[in-house]
């Protein structure tokens, strides 16, 4: 099957999740024989790997085997295809689709599939546009943008969440309908989805059909063996090593990662280390977190590891494997696949109770408590209305359950891994794909 793969995040270009989904399941269809195009966006870093003859004017063309990697130039100087503010990210991110556009029409007879990846315009605008041509769409939906407002309706992203700006952004993420499949990541973004429709008066069960729910994951052989981690968490080490390991941006809420490590440094004696880690959205948000970790309790060492590119698996691997507990703080997280890969390195869990985490995680034994759940699978701290008083308050008390209930989060920890291997592996995911591309036929 030839199939042509639309996305911003792509190996240099990956600044998430996303990219990281996008580059696994485009290798495991190399390895088992599909033929994939990616077509993609530069920055700096990519031009400066392409050689003269790979140019052709503001495009480069990549070969490297039965991959064959497309990369549009935009815009010169930027260091990832987010930098900006919202307005100067919007327009970059309209001319890609633009020049994509012109793209995909020339060479449209050549593909089988077309996978369109991200959020609001590629995989909505651009299925808006494609819809004559005769090749069968796929729209991957790694995120509704316009649903990462709070109950009081402030922004949980970067961004001022004007009326104007949510309007253009739910117009392009409804558009997504357009496509012959939706593929959306978790139940809570297809209810979010079909929220979507009925808030722009569409009526959803005309494309209901239409959607599929195929998450994330991780290799089969990224994980640890249950012998090994429990070697790893045999006992309470003399040191805990906490690690938030995610994008640095206020979507994430890395602040509150660090204010709950300090709630549970005072509730606990034990020695605590969190480590923060990963690509900075800004220079901005990065010094707020440098000074958020000033001054911290006797028993709390805090340390920010600033990341320039998604790290390989072998970087993940040092980075998760002499770390305890992992922290996901995140208001707003419709899957958790950081929560997959911590975990599979041998690490209790810790998240936030929105909604992503709590479909990876809740079940019909958990037990409540007054900072939230405890499930078979990890601690969910809660996420009231006054979220910013409580949340690290919560976080702080569900770190501290998790190291006074050691061995039982040992069994916790070996349960959520048995589930990855039966449902998200990016083996198994990759053929879910494959069988959507071949329904869509």
């Amino acid at each position: 099957m030839k199939i042509l793969i639309v996305t911003l995040q792509f190996e240099e270009t990956a600044t998430g999740g996303g990219g990281v989904h996008v580059k696994n399941i485009c290798d495991h269809f190399l390895a088992i024989g599909q033929n994939i195009t990616v077509l993609s966006i530069h920055t700096e870093k990519t031009r400066r790997q392409i050689k003269p003859e790979e140019w052709q004017g503001d495009t480069s063309i990549q070969q490297r085997g039965n991959l064959t990697i497309v990369r549009l130039l935009i815009e010169k100087g930027i260091s990832h295809p987010y930098v900006g503010d919202k307005n100067e990210e919007l327009n970059r991110i309209e001319q890609f689709t633009q020049k994509a556009l012109s793209w995909i029409k020339a060479k449209s007879s050549k593909f089988d599939i077309i996978n369109l990846h991200g959020h609001h315009l590629i995989p909505g605008y651009l299925a808006w546009e494609l819809r004559s041509i005769k090749i069968p769409i796929v729209s991957t939906v790694h995120a509704l943008e316009t649903t990462y407002i709070s109950k009081k309706g402030e922004s949980l992203a970067r961004f001022k969440a004007t009326d104007k700006l949510l309007a253009r952004l739910k117009k392009w993420e409804a558009m997504c309908r357009f496509a012959d499949i939706i593929i959306l990541n978790s139940p809570t973004v297809a209810s979010d989805f079909i929220r979507l429709l009925k808030g722009q008066k569409i009526d959803p069960e005309k494309y209901r059909d239409k959607i599929r729910l195929i998450s994330s994951g991780c290799n089969r052989s990224f994980l640890m063996s249950n012998e090994e981690i429990k070697r790893k968490l045999a006992r309470v080490p003399d040191q805990i090593n906490l690690i938030t390991f995610s994008r640095l941006d206020p979507s994430k809420g890395i602040e509150f990662t660090i204010n709950g490590a300090r709630e549970a440094a005072r509730l606990c004696p034990n020695k605590l280390h969190l480590t923060i880690a990963g690509i900075a959205e800004s220079e901005e948000y990065l010094k707020r977190l440098y000074d958020l970790i000033k001054d911290p309790p006797a028993n709390l060492h805090l340390k920010i590891r600033r990341m320039d590119k998604i790290s390989s698996n072998a970087e993940k691997k040092e980075i998760l494997d002499n770390k305890h507990i992992y922290i996901l703080p995140t208001l707003k997280e419709p899957f958790g696949m950081s929560l997959i890969e911590a975990s599979a390195r041998g690490n209790l869990l810790v998240s936030t109770d929105n909604t992503g985490p709590r479909y990876m995680m809740a079940g019909k034994k958990d037990i409540l408590m007054d900072w939230g759940l405890i499930t078979s699978y990890g601690a969910l701290a809660e996420i009231t209305e006054d979220y910013q008083k409580t949340l690290p308050q919560n976080i702080g008390k569900a770190i501290a359950w998790t190291i006074n209930n050691w061995d039982a989060c040992l069994g916790n920890a070996l349960e959520f891994n048995q589930k990855i291997r039966e449902r998200w592996t990016w083996e198994g995911i990759a053929r879910q794909y494959l069988e959507q591309f071949k329904l869509s036929k």
